[in-house]
Protein backbone atom coordinates (compact mmCIF):
# COMPACT_ATOMS: atom_id res chain seq x y z
CA UNK A 1 0.00 0.00 0.00
CA UNK A 2 2.96 2.18 0.74
CA UNK A 3 4.18 1.68 -3.06
CA UNK A 4 0.90 2.34 -4.42
CA UNK A 5 0.32 5.90 -2.13
CA UNK A 6 3.60 7.17 -3.45
CA UNK A 7 2.71 6.13 -7.32
CA UNK A 8 -0.64 8.00 -6.78
CA UNK A 9 1.09 10.59 -5.16
CA UNK A 10 3.96 11.63 -7.69
CA UNK A 11 1.31 10.88 -10.64
CA UNK A 12 -1.23 13.35 -9.11
CA UNK A 13 1.59 15.71 -8.50
CA UNK A 14 3.08 15.52 -11.78
CA UNK A 15 -0.41 15.50 -13.30
CA UNK A 16 -2.16 18.84 -14.72
CA UNK A 17 -5.36 18.09 -14.98
CA UNK A 18 -7.59 16.00 -11.67
CA UNK A 19 -6.44 12.25 -11.57
CA UNK A 20 -9.30 9.76 -10.62
CA UNK A 21 -9.49 8.95 -7.09
CA UNK A 22 -11.73 6.23 -5.46
CA UNK A 23 -12.84 5.87 -1.89
CA UNK A 24 -11.87 2.30 -1.96
CA UNK A 25 -8.17 3.21 -2.06
CA UNK A 26 -8.32 5.87 1.32
CA UNK A 27 -10.03 3.50 2.87
CA UNK A 28 -7.17 0.56 2.11
CA UNK A 29 -5.00 3.03 2.40
CA UNK A 30 -6.53 3.83 6.29
CA UNK A 31 -6.77 0.38 7.14
CA UNK A 32 -3.17 -0.02 6.54
CA UNK A 33 -2.26 3.15 8.54
CA UNK A 34 -3.99 1.46 11.25
CA UNK A 35 -1.73 -1.86 10.72
CA UNK A 36 1.10 0.09 10.64
CA UNK A 37 0.29 1.54 14.19
CA UNK A 38 -0.50 -1.76 15.48
CA UNK A 39 2.59 -2.72 14.87
CA UNK A 40 4.81 0.15 16.37
CA UNK A 41 2.83 -0.77 19.37
CA UNK A 42 3.82 -4.75 19.71
CA UNK A 43 6.64 -5.35 22.45
CA UNK A 44 8.65 -7.67 19.80
CA UNK A 45 10.04 -5.30 17.98
CA UNK A 46 13.80 -3.86 17.88
CA UNK A 47 14.34 -0.16 18.11
CA UNK A 48 15.86 -0.11 14.64
CA UNK A 49 12.15 -1.84 13.39
CA UNK A 50 10.21 0.86 15.67
CA UNK A 51 12.32 3.61 14.24
CA UNK A 52 11.63 2.36 10.55
CA UNK A 53 7.74 1.93 11.22
CA UNK A 54 7.61 5.65 12.92
CA UNK A 55 9.32 7.18 9.76
CA UNK A 56 7.22 4.58 7.66
CA UNK A 57 4.15 6.28 9.04
CA UNK A 58 5.73 10.24 8.47
CA UNK A 59 6.12 8.96 4.93
CA UNK A 60 2.44 8.19 4.57
CA UNK A 61 1.48 11.25 6.32
CA UNK A 62 3.30 13.56 4.16
CA UNK A 63 2.44 11.99 0.70
CA UNK A 64 -1.07 11.70 2.06
CA UNK A 65 -1.43 15.39 3.58
CA UNK A 66 0.40 16.74 0.24
CA UNK A 67 -2.04 14.48 -2.28
CA UNK A 68 -4.93 16.00 -0.89
CA UNK A 69 -3.76 19.22 -0.41
CA UNK A 70 -2.87 18.70 -4.54
CA UNK A 71 -6.42 18.11 -5.70
CA UNK A 72 -7.73 20.69 -3.35
CA UNK A 73 -5.92 23.07 -5.19
CA UNK A 74 -6.91 21.38 -8.59
CA UNK A 75 -10.67 20.87 -7.70
CA UNK A 76 -10.99 24.51 -7.26
CA UNK A 77 -9.25 26.07 -10.14
CA UNK A 78 -11.54 23.57 -11.87
CA UNK A 79 -14.31 25.53 -9.59
CA UNK A 80 -13.30 28.40 -10.46
CA UNK A 81 -13.74 27.86 -14.21
CA UNK A 82 -17.22 25.97 -13.51
CA UNK A 83 -16.71 22.71 -14.73
CA UNK A 84 -15.42 19.52 -12.97
CA UNK A 85 -15.83 16.19 -13.65
CA UNK A 86 -17.73 14.51 -10.25
CA UNK A 87 -16.53 11.17 -11.15
CA UNK A 88 -13.12 11.87 -10.79
CA UNK A 89 -13.86 12.68 -6.96
CA UNK A 90 -14.40 10.85 -3.75
CA UNK A 91 -17.86 11.53 -1.81
CA UNK A 92 -15.69 13.97 0.71
CA UNK A 93 -14.23 15.99 -2.05
CA UNK A 94 -17.78 15.96 -4.04
CA UNK A 95 -19.09 17.23 -0.77
CA UNK A 96 -16.82 19.58 -0.28
CA UNK A 97 -16.80 20.95 -4.16
CA UNK A 98 -20.49 21.36 -3.63
CA UNK A 99 -20.02 23.48 -0.85
CA UNK A 100 -17.01 25.74 -2.30
CA UNK A 101 -19.20 25.58 -5.46
CA UNK A 102 -22.18 27.17 -3.52
CA UNK A 103 -20.29 29.61 -2.10
CA UNK A 104 -18.38 30.73 -5.29
CA UNK A 105 -21.71 30.85 -6.88
CA UNK A 106 -23.06 32.91 -4.36
CA UNK A 107 -19.62 35.62 -4.18
CA UNK A 108 -19.88 35.76 -7.89
CA UNK A 109 -23.37 36.03 -8.81
CA UNK A 110 -23.37 39.75 -8.11
CA UNK A 111 -20.63 40.27 -10.12
CA UNK A 112 -21.66 37.85 -13.05
CA UNK A 113 -24.78 39.44 -12.83
CA UNK A 114 -23.84 43.51 -13.04
CA UNK A 115 -21.52 42.53 -16.31
CA UNK A 116 -24.46 40.46 -17.76
CA UNK A 117 -26.36 43.82 -17.69
CA UNK A 118 -23.86 45.17 -19.16
CA UNK A 119 -23.65 43.46 -22.52
CA UNK A 120 -24.23 44.47 -25.85
CA UNK A 121 -27.52 45.02 -26.08
CA UNK A 122 -27.29 42.38 -29.54
CA UNK A 123 -26.17 39.55 -27.12
CA UNK A 124 -28.33 37.00 -26.22
CA UNK A 125 -28.21 35.69 -22.60
CA UNK A 126 -28.50 32.07 -23.76
CA UNK A 127 -25.96 30.64 -27.11
CA UNK A 128 -26.39 27.29 -28.94
CA UNK A 129 -23.38 25.44 -29.11
CA UNK A 130 -21.73 21.88 -30.46
CA UNK A 131 -19.43 20.14 -28.64
CA UNK A 132 -16.29 19.11 -30.30
CA UNK A 133 -15.58 16.89 -27.83
CA UNK A 134 -16.62 14.89 -24.40
CA UNK A 135 -17.50 17.65 -21.98
CA UNK A 136 -18.28 16.79 -17.99
CA UNK A 137 -21.34 18.32 -16.32
CA UNK A 138 -21.09 21.88 -15.22
CA UNK A 139 -22.79 24.57 -13.36
CA UNK A 140 -24.23 27.36 -14.97
CA UNK A 141 -23.95 30.90 -13.87
CA UNK A 142 -27.78 30.86 -13.93
CA UNK A 143 -26.84 27.93 -11.29
CA UNK A 144 -28.27 25.73 -13.46
CA UNK A 145 -26.86 22.16 -13.84
CA UNK A 146 -25.88 21.24 -17.47
CA UNK A 147 -24.03 18.08 -18.98
CA UNK A 148 -22.21 15.91 -19.04
CA UNK A 149 -21.64 15.95 -22.85
CA UNK A 150 -20.73 13.86 -26.02
CA UNK A 151 -18.85 15.02 -29.02
CA UNK A 152 -20.95 16.76 -31.49
CA UNK A 153 -23.84 17.37 -28.94
CA UNK A 154 -26.12 19.93 -29.37
CA UNK A 155 -27.03 22.56 -25.94
CA UNK A 156 -27.99 25.72 -25.24
CA UNK A 157 -25.77 27.09 -22.15
CA UNK A 158 -25.61 30.38 -20.89
CA UNK A 159 -23.56 32.69 -22.79
CA UNK A 160 -20.84 33.46 -20.30
CA UNK A 161 -20.27 29.76 -19.50
CA UNK A 162 -20.69 29.14 -24.00
CA UNK A 163 -18.28 32.31 -24.53
CA UNK A 164 -15.57 30.03 -22.11
CA UNK A 165 -15.93 26.87 -23.77
CA UNK A 166 -15.68 27.91 -27.00
CA UNK A 167 -12.58 30.00 -26.05
CA UNK A 168 -11.00 26.53 -24.94
CA UNK A 169 -11.88 24.92 -28.27
CA UNK A 170 -14.40 22.29 -26.48
CA UNK A 171 -17.36 23.77 -28.40
CA UNK A 172 -18.23 26.21 -31.10
CA UNK A 173 -21.35 28.50 -31.55
CA UNK A 174 -24.25 27.61 -33.80
CA UNK A 175 -26.52 29.48 -35.66
CA UNK A 176 -29.82 28.17 -35.87
CA UNK A 177 -29.81 28.58 -39.41
CA UNK A 178 -27.12 25.88 -39.68
CA UNK A 179 -29.52 23.45 -38.44
CA UNK A 180 -30.58 21.12 -40.98
CA UNK A 181 -33.42 18.97 -40.44
CA UNK A 182 -33.40 15.17 -42.93
CA UNK A 183 -36.69 14.99 -44.81
CA UNK A 184 -38.08 11.86 -43.54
Amino acid sequence: MYTALLERWQAERDALELLPLRDSFLQNLREYIEQVLDRTQSEELTALQRQLLETELTNLQFMMKSLLQIRVKKILTHLLDQEIDYDLLTRSERRFADQISRNLRSVLLPVNDLFTRLEEEGSSRLLLVRFLEDHPQLIGVDLKTYGPFRADDLATLPAENARLIIRKNQAEPVSIGEIHRESP
